[in-house]
């Protein structure tokens, strides 16, 4: 029997892994030509997320060979500003594991592999995501660090062209960035068409962090704006975050507990779940006023479109790539109420058009963020930068 021994690809990320990543996980779990490993700072939610190998750098152990290691490694380091902690432990691991390659999550990451790719000649490519291009790159060490990474770094990739644009702008390379979709496995979310029951609850559904550029209070507003006509509206909030009391103040202060259910956390199969029972998606992304944005789409906007239900979000990022303004759902622009309670008022007194958006976005979903089309697209991307190395 011939054993065919894949390449391997490197991962650095932060912390493995946070709830609302499913994204990276959804590419770990279906490459297929390479041999992919996690580097960790930090683990969570494994649960969750299984997966093998992770070397997480925090499980070293204090006075361990691996911990003086580092502290001889910094004192004999020129260039301090590039040394972080463990550093000679990931160099350790990326020769024994022959890795090919280096894929970092997220700027920041991408700034910390920059002496391992050149230690070990590495090929490194970096995903943005959101915050990471357009909140950070304000501060000026960011902003210094970033100029290093986009002269270091091979590729860049991000997942559509307004986040390409906002990181053309601020300084990388046109012919170093690629559009790389996030992908979701569109055959574990089961279409249904939606039917609305006169005798019945519209359920509507939101699911992000509280966080500002999630928009969650144009939500809870909008739906203040039309609970007096449609009082069988039941709106239910997967999520949680640092504007929980202002969110439960606005609640309270507007007597719609009755009608606004918070679910707290969740792992994603309740998400899941919740998709099932629910008829109209709700997702009003905004740019935060420290320059926080989703980047890109959530990709919850994706998940809610391949189980059929109409969605409404906002003029956002790259939303509008994501969701088909007027065939798969609605958007509106960044923090107006009264459009999103109008348009969100035409979505309930108008069921006979969520079966026809929903197959919409169903078909949009499978046609451009596959995941088995997107890692093959990866992959070669991969193969691209390996044969130049």
């Amino acid at each position: 029997m011939v054993i065919v021994v894949k390449p391997t690809i490197a991962h650095a990320i932060r912390c493995y892994l946070g709830l609302s990543e499913t994204f990276i996980y959804s590419y770990l779990k279906n490459i297929k030509i390479y041999n992919p490993i996690v580097l960790a700072t930090e683990t969570l939610n494994l649960g969750q997320f299984p997966f093998h190998p992770i070397y997480d750098s925090s499980k070293i152990k204090r006075f361990s060979w691996w911990w003086f290691r580092d502290r001889v490694g910094y004192y004999l380091y020129l260039h301090k500003k590039e040394y972080f902690e463990h550093i000679l432990y990931f160099k350790h691991i990326l020769k024994k594991e022959k890795a090919c390659l280096i894929h970092a999550h997220f700027g920041p990451q991408g700034v910390a592999m920059i002496p391992l790719k050149q230690y070990l000649k590495l090929p490194l490519i970096t995903t943005f995501y959101g915050y990471d291009v357009t909140q950070l790159p304000r501060e000026e060490v960011w902003n210094n660090a970033y100029q290093r990474l986009f002269k270091e770094g091979d590729l860049f990739l991000v997942e559509g062209n307004n986040m390409k644009q906002s990181l053309k702008n601020i300084g990388c390379p046109a012919e170093k960035i690629k559009i790389q979709h996030i992908g979701i496995d569109v055959e574990k979310f089961q279409f249904r068409e939606r039917i609305f029951h006169p005798d019945g609850k519209i359920i509507i559904l939101f699911c992000g962090r509280f966080v500002e550029k999630k928009g969650l209070i144009y939500a809870l507003k909008a739906l203040n704006l039309l609970i007096h006509k449609h009082p069988h509206i039941e709106f239910r909030i997967i999520g949680d975050g640092i504007l929980r009391n202002d969110i439960e103040t606005f609640v309270n202060e507007n007597n719609l507990n009755q009608h606004v259910s918070f679910l707290g956390y969740q792992p994603h199969r309740v998400f899941a779940e919740e998709l099932k029972k629910a008829h109209i998606y709700i997702q009003p992304s905004v740019t935060a006023q420290n320059g926080d944005s989703e980047g890109g789409a959530p990709t919850t906007l994706l998940e809610a479109q391949a189980t059929g239900i109409p969605v409404l979000s906002s003029y956002h990022a790259d939303i509008p790539e994501v969701v088909i303004n007027g065939k798969s759902g609605f958007l509106v622009p960044e923090r107006d109420a009264d459009v999103l309670a109008e348009r969100l008022e035409y979505l309930i007194n108008h069921p006979e058009q969520w079966p026809s958006m929903g197959r919409e976005g169903r078909r949009h979903v499978e046609r451009n963020y596959n995941i088995y089309e997107e890692v093959e697209n990866l992959e070669h991307v991969y193969n691209t930068l390996v044969s130049k190395h």
